[in-house]
């Protein structure tokens, strides 16, 4: 049960997509504000919108996505919950082994039947053996390997009163995963996105390496908890730093396709997972990929948008300069007149986490907090307990429900540049809420899976597209000193939503429909807040938009919903991102 994560987080991890000014080059005024505007054209005008050296880019920062995920739905089946029993003693082990379970353990594992002096299998076997009504408590257990081989649930034997430890490992987890998304987006945002990235991806490869060698639960535990920690971080500068090399409607191309490797990733664990049953074995073959991105070092560059908001502007200037070659396009003479009038004059204010709750700001953070926290329910709820929903194989039940992720990732583009954002997130969340409801119905009149199975497909390509966009949009609602801060913040709420999923599927003690019931609900509550806050696609005053951003001077809430203050702004139906 404790399958969760983000991861993802999305862990779970992701995503986002910066949608800010379009500089106005009438404008040259030397205050912070026009230049926060001019500093989006020098990136963009020099080396293109999108070009060789931004695919090259963007498809190595891609990559970041896989070890991340990797780890995030790993316990999927290194602590997949299977079936044991108490442990045959030496004199019966030619019983075979439900004979034994009939006998001795006839309520549940944990309590074994106290053995008669003389007790033979043969005896058991012919129903002469004397059946005592006295029980024990089992101290060791075997556990059914035909599907999963060893777990973290069999090698610490987390069943019976130590059956809350499995949750645990999960909650901690998600844990780091909270700390992380803020603290990480916070130090990227300080420190810059490649150095962060570089310096979370080697802690996240020394912890892989470093959990095949723990030999007791309080070890995994600590690992775990780090692991979330460094994840998240991965996962939002790689995303970042992707979406800041791009502009205009590549931004939001950029931005969802970072999001690929994750239906990918869910595909490749549950096939190594058929390869590889035993949980340290699938441990290292999914920890060495993430290994071989510690040599992009030397090839991924710093954010040049974030450099030059640093006031770094010949730094920038040699990525800029570098790009620009790549991409086959000329360099301007007047280059780095136009990198100096970019230039911040007065040292730009440090991001802090109460930059969110200032002004307009407020009421966006605290909608975008209750949509991430029900968009991260339906989402991991749906992904992470698959073992929960009892539809046969889990290996092919969760290759199905991957699958079906990557068009809802492909459709997730066209609607984002077309429809804007906020309709499109709406309805996604409806329909996953309506296709859980539909699949406790179904359930009571069908007694066939795969009706199950279609249910479950709809609904995880409506929230999958979900996942995919709600991060864009509230990447769009931040502005770049406090972007990563933002977007990783959101991750407080989903990392809340995740430390509740283990437990999901407990309200079925209750009432058996209540989990999916409970995903249904959060989801239409998602929906219909996510109607509260303005339609980035269509923001447009862009002095407002900078006032806002750099004065550090409160704005009337009123603003806040009538999307003509902040956001992303557009021209036409492409958006440019600083």
């Amino acid at each position: 049960m404790g399958n969760v994560r983000l991861f993802s987080t999305e862990c779970a991890l992701l995503n986002t997509i910066i949608n800010l000014v379009i500089p106005s080059q009438k404008n040259k005024d030397k205050c912070q504000a026009a230049a926060a505007e001019d500093e989006a054209d020098v990136v963009s005008s020099v080396i293109g919108e999108y070009g060789r050296w931004q695919l090259l880019m963007t498809f190595l920062l891609a990559m970041f996505s896989f070890p991340c995920t990797f780890h995030i739905y790993l316990t999927t089946f290194t602590a997949k919950s299977t079936k044991f029993w108490c442990r045959l003693p030496d004199n019966l082990a030619d019983l075979p082994i439900q004979d034994w379970i009939n006998y001795s353990q006839p309520v549940d594992a944990c309590y074994v039947r106290v053995l008669p002096e003389g007790i033979t299998a043969e005896s058991i076997l012919n129903h002469t053996a004397p059946i005592l009504d006295s029980f024990q408590k089992c101290q060791e257990w075997d556990f059914d390997r035909s599907e999963i081989g060893d777990t973290v649930i069999s090698e610490w034997n987390l069943v019976c009163d130590r059956s809350g430890l499995t949750n645990l490992v999960e909650v901690v987890f998600l844990i780091g995963v909270g700390f992380g998304g803020v603290i990480g987006g916070w130090i990227s945002d300080k420190f810059g996105r490649k150095r962060i990235l570089m310096c979370m991806i080697c802690v996240q490869c020394t912890l892989a390496i470093l959990s095949l060698f723990v030999r007791s639960y309080v070890q995994y535990v600590i690992v775990r908890l780090v692991m979330g920690f460094v994840s998240v971080s991965v996962v939002y500068a790689a995303f970042v730093l992707s979406v800041e090399l791009v502009s205009g409607k590549w931004v939001t191309i950029a931005g969802v396709c970072n999001f690929f490797p994750l239906p990918l990733a869910y595909i490749i664990v549950s096939l190594t997972s058929l390869l590889l049953p035993n949980w340290r074995d699938l441990q290292l073959a999914l920890s060495l990929p993430g290994c071989m991105l510690l040599i992009l070092w030397f090839v991924l560059p710093e954010s040049p948008r974030w450099l030059i908001g640093r006031g770094r502007t010949q730094e920038a200037k040699e990525i800029i300069v570098k790009a620009a070659k790549f991409n086959k396009r000329e360099v301007p003479e007047e280059l780095d007149k136009m990198l100096m009038i970019s230039k911040p004059e007065t040292e730009a204010e440090q991001p802090n986490v109460l930059m969110l709750f200032r002004g307009a700001l407020l009421m966006r953070t605290f909608c975008l907090f209750l949509a991430w926290f029900s968009m991260t329910i339906a989402y991991y709820g749906l992904v992470l307990n698959i073992g929960n929903f009892n539809l046969g194989n889990l290996h092919v039940t969760s290759i199905i429900l991957a699958v079906v992720e990557i068009p809802a990732i492909a459709l997730s583009i066209p609607i984002l540049l077309k429809a804007g954002r906020k309709l499109p997130i709406f309805i996604s969340m409806l329909v996953c809420g309506f296709a859980c409801v539909a699949s406790e119905l179904f359930s009571l009149s069908f007694d066939n899976n795969w009706i199950l199975i279609a249910c479950l497909m709809v609904g995880k390509f409506a929230i999958g597209s979900t996942n995919m966009m709600l991060p864009i949009f509230t990447a769009e609602l931040y502005p770049t000193l406090i972007r990563n801060l933002g977007v990783g913040a959101s991750q407080v709420s989903a990392g809340l939503a995740l430390i509740c999923i283990p437990y999901l599927w407990e309200l079925t003690a209750l009432n058996k429909h209540l989990p999916m019931v409970t995903i249904a609900a959060l989801s239409a509550v998602g929906g219909g807040i996510i109607l509260l806050l303005p339609n980035t696609t269509r923001i447009n005053d862009t002095k407002k938009v900078v006032e806002l951003r750099y004065s550090g001077r409160a704005t009337p809430l009123s603003h806040a919903w009538s999307g003509s203050n902040y956001g992303g702004t557009t021209t036409s139906q492409n958006t440019s991102m600083k």
